[in-house]
């Protein structure tokens, strides 16, 4: 299936490497200097220059207000990059380099949560992916194979045109590190999108609602990743990433991890914590 595609103008802009410069320690005082006595003068001199703790804290700016998007800023917290019906969302994938895209299988299950009401909650499958994996006990009781899932880092561009995604010429990139969830079939429909000599990592992409009734469409909106094009955004992208680099907060959206026993006492109606002993392995 042919899909639809779009470049911007920026497209062939090319990346610019940031200079980094070094210091150089000064040199201790010899033992023969000697420091000049502070006259009571001087001394009251550098007082007055330097405020005191309870002058800076007198001075401190607090105010904030509802529109004020720090005040909902959650360290550690990555949200999910996905458009509002009729809305487009501009992203690139984080190089995979830096953290790969994570997969795993995971069920759907109803679990009550601490008020008694019953939620859908996602879990993860402990079937192995691949054709020739034998069904574990979560398939077996739930009668299901474990869907298969994606999850993947983005650059999502927070002020690129949110009907086309689309930047002017001279726009300048804000962006936010978010994930997205992506199916087999979004992973088949996204591989098809660069060029031969290219792959998804390498371009910028729109997602947007699809016209059936559930999921998205992702096209290709431009050949190269635009964050790229400017070597103080691509400083401030690597700083934003670090602190997802080590997996924990992607490898969380696929799901709640469940050993055998767990899973055997969610379904069975028991309780899933530290009265669950090895030894009851039988009765569940």
């Amino acid at each position: 299936m042919a899909m639809a595609t779009f470049n911007d103008e920026l497209d062939e802009v090319p990346v610019q490497k940031a200079a980094t410069t070094t210091g150089t320690a000064a040199a201790p005082a010899t033992a023969k200097t000697h420091a000049p006595v502070a006259t009571a003068t001087t001394a009251a001199s550098d007082e007055e220059d330097t405020p005191s703790a309870t002058k800076k804290e007198e001075e401190e700016n607090l105010s904030t207000d509802f529109d004020d998007e720090k005040v909902y800023v959650r360290t550690g917290q990555l949200n999910q990059c996905r458009p509002e019906k009729g809305k487009a969302a501009r992203f690139s994938f984080v190089p995979k380099e830096w953290i790969a895209p994570q997969t795993a299988k995971a069920h759907w299950v109803d679990v009550p949560d601490s008020e008694g009401k019953v939620r859908p909650q996602r879990i993860r499958c402990l079937t192995p992916l691949g054709a020739d994996a034998d069904a574990q006990v979560c398939c077996e009781l739930l009668n299901e194979d474990g869907a298969v899932e994606v999850v993947a880092l983005v650059v999502r561009y927070t002020n690129a045109d949110p009907e086309t995604g689309k930047y002017g010429k001279d726009d300048k990139v804000k962006f936010a590190i978010e994930f997205v969830r992506l199916s087999q079939f979004n992973m088949r429909q996204i591989k098809k999108l660069p060029d031969e000599d290219k792959t998804p990592f390498d371009i910028d992409l729109v997602m947007t609602h699809a016209d059936r009734a559930f999921g998205y469409e992702f096209n290709r909106k431009a050949n190269s990743p635009r964050w790229k094009s400017d070597p103080a955004v691509e400083a401030a992208v690597k700083a934003a990433v670090s602190r997802f680099l080590d997996g924990k907060a992607l490898r969380s959206k696929l799901g709640v991890k469940h050993n055998e026993i767990e899973w055997k006492s969610l379904l069975s109606g028991k309780k899933v914590g530290a009265e669950t002993k090895i030894e009851n392995v039988d009765e569940l």
